[in-house]
């Protein structure tokens, strides 16, 4: 990749060996869950890592591993913000979703009637895109990797500098300069066929921001960051102070960390949020606890059901769904961006979740269901 290659130059540094700093008490099972996890992240190659165990809503377990930032010898800590990639849509879903849950529209609607121009998908002209075609990635609308996005998303260079209005109607507007019948939409009639889209997930945060009347930015921090007194979550690096997030790293061919930068791009509503273990994991705790922290709701209840019903096949949006391997369903989300690997899953049903952020580009599906499967095990249960 173009991005690796010019980075080769750079200083690169191999880890030889993983700093733990596990907030939980240490003992010889929890010293069995962190040596699975550096083994893995050994075997992965994975730099740096942070986790966390949710049941009944409260965080159980917390651990972070190994490197920040190898270059500057800073460890990760329960304070490091990570990017957590397309983990992001489920905060992008519940902000917007915040909106409907106070009857500022509804999922059925014509997203034309919130806009300052018209979307049409060019093969189905008269049918609608509604919400849930977005939040259902069942819209039509295409991720034009090749002829738009690739020059955003294979690129470290900060924060993006187009805004979303600009890009969304150069990209979805027929008279915008980067719209293409043929590239930025699909011949799928809206609601009939799901392709992931990022592209949908942007559209859902200038929406948010169309019907608020507030930058999407800022109703993030007077919905959500704000009520849950996160001080390590932001959309832009601006908004993180002096907090260096930890950096993204790839490998060359001789399986050395090259650190890629830090990226941002236009549809930064699908992708782009950073932040801690502790904020996420604040989030997460909230979610499961029927959006309650403190005795007071945040997130409102009927939020959380339209998104990850207590039934799933009641119709769910923005998550997906995966088997626990024990005949239970979770939701789930992952995120995957240059030098990023993520997840999120829950299951509503025992209020029981985990995190995983990374700054590698292994996955981390292994990880993560290892640390679920010992939520209920001496493993955690012994440091609860």
């Amino acid at each position: 990749m173009q991005t690796i290659e010019r980075r080769l130059h750079t200083l690169i540094i191999p880890i030889v060996v993983l700093i733990t700093l596990s907030t939980a008490v240490c003992s010889d099972s929890e010293q069995t869950l962190d040596s699975s996890i550096m083994d893995r992240m050994e075997a992965l190659k994975i730099p740096g890592l942070a986790a966390v165990a949710i049941d009944s809503g409260r965080v159980v377990w917390m651990g972070t591993y190994g490197w920040a930032n190898i270059e500057n010898q800073d460890v990760v800590t329960p304070h490091t913000p990570f990017m957590i990639a397309s983990v992001s849509k489920t905060i992008t879903a519940i902000i917007l979703m915040t909106l409907y849950a106070v009857g500022h529209f509804e999922l059925d609607d014509d997203i034309n009637e919130y806009l300052p121009f018209s979307i049409r998908n060019p093969n189905f002209p008269l049918i609608p895109i509604s919400f849930r075609n977005l939040l259902r990635h069942r819209s039509g609308i295409a991720d034009d990797y090749e002829g738009f996005y690739k020059q955003y998303w294979n690129v470290a260079e900060g924060d993006p500098t187009i805004s979303l209005d600009e890009y969304l109607e150069s990209y979805l507007d027929p008279e915008g300069a980067d719209y293409s019948s043929s590239d930025n939409f699909l011949d799928y009639e809206p609601g009939d066929h799901y392709s992931y889209c990022n592209t949908c997930y942007a559209l859902l945060g200038f929406l948010a921001q169309q019907i608020s009347g507030s930058p999407f930015e800022q109703l993030s921090q007077e919905v959500l960051f704000q009520p849950l007194q996160l001080e390590e979550t932001g959309w832009f690096l601006r908004d993180l102070g002096v907090k260096e997030p930890a950096m993204p790293y790839g490998l060359d061919d001789s399986d050395k960390f090259v650190p890629y930068g830090h990226n941002g791009y236009p549809d930064w509503p699908a992708g782009q949020l950073r932040t801690s273990i502790t904020d996420l994991s604040r989030i997460l705790s909230t979610y499961l606890s029927e959006g309650e922290i403190g005795g007071d709701n945040v997130i409102n209840p009927s939020v959380i059901e339209i998104l990850s019903p207590m039934i799933p096949d009641q119709g769910f949006h923005t998550w997906r769904l995966q088997g626990d391997g024990n005949g239970d369903l979770l939701y789930s989300h992952t995120g995957s961006d240059i030098g990023i690997r993520t997840i999120m899953m829950l299951n509503r049903i025992n209020s029981k979740g985990v995190i995983v952020l990374t700054n590698g580009e292994a996955e981390v599906q292994s990880i993560a269901n290892e640390i679920y499967k010992s939520i209920d095990s001496p493993l955690i249960k012994n440091n609860d």
